[in-house]
């Protein structure tokens, strides 16, 4: 209960006034990413209005609204199966119009870009290449199949284990990036450090 509150507190407080910074990553291609193999047999799965809740195998059961809000926002999902059990989830916002965009309050996308966010992992399968998974195979099928020119992979500065799985993947960071919202409006994105 005590989890609920604090995320929809912080969802809320974001809604207002939202201050984030980021490490970007950008993927053109996938030859440049390695592939790694994960320890446990994995498969990608879109997540649908069929299936959204069995989110529930590794997050809270709060969960379940945030992801099927996020359907209704046509974001791009995808659970990680292992041996019939959900293990993790990565979704995807593409700007599919002929216009730049503002995605998730903060990312500027121009038409064909697409942003690559919320990469989780359930804690018990943290460590075993669930995460570079993810990440490889959501990226081809955004390149190949979507026909995206451009992903970004937005990391917070502060999450040490996916700025180490960027790494791991051969991922450089492209630049460091400060955004701030206000009132659900980018305000301000201002690069600090570029590679």
């Amino acid at each position: 209960m005590l989890a609920l509150l604090k995320h929809t507190i912080t969802k809320n407080l974001q809604r207002i006034f939202w201050i984030y910074w980021t490490d970007n990553f950008v993927i053109e291609s996938v030859s440049g990413m390695k592939e790694i193999e994960p320890a446990i047999p994995c498969t990608l799965l879109p997540i649908t209005l069929n299936n959204y809740f069995r989110v529930k195998d590794f997050r809270e059961e709060s969960r379940v609204l945030e992801y099927r809000e996020k359907l209704t926002r046509k974001e791009l999902g995808f659970f990680c199966q292992s041996n019939g059990r959900m293990v993790g989830s990565i979704w995807a916002t593409m700007n599919d119009t002929d216009q730049p965009i503002v995605a998730r309050m903060y990312m500027r996308l121009l038409p064909k870009e697409a942003l690559i966010h919320d990469i989780v992992t359930g804690p018990q399968f943290r460590g075993m290449g669930v995460g570079p998974f993810m990440v490889e195979k959501t990226a081809l099928q955004l390149l190949t199949v979507i026909g995206v020119t451009r992903i970004i992979v937005d990391v917070n500065v502060r999450n040490r284990p996916s700025l180490r799985m960027m790494g791991k993947m051969g991922l450089e960071m492209k630049e460091r990036m400060l955004y701030v919202s206000a009132l659900g409006r980018l305000v301000l994105q201002k690069p600090i450090r570029s590679a």
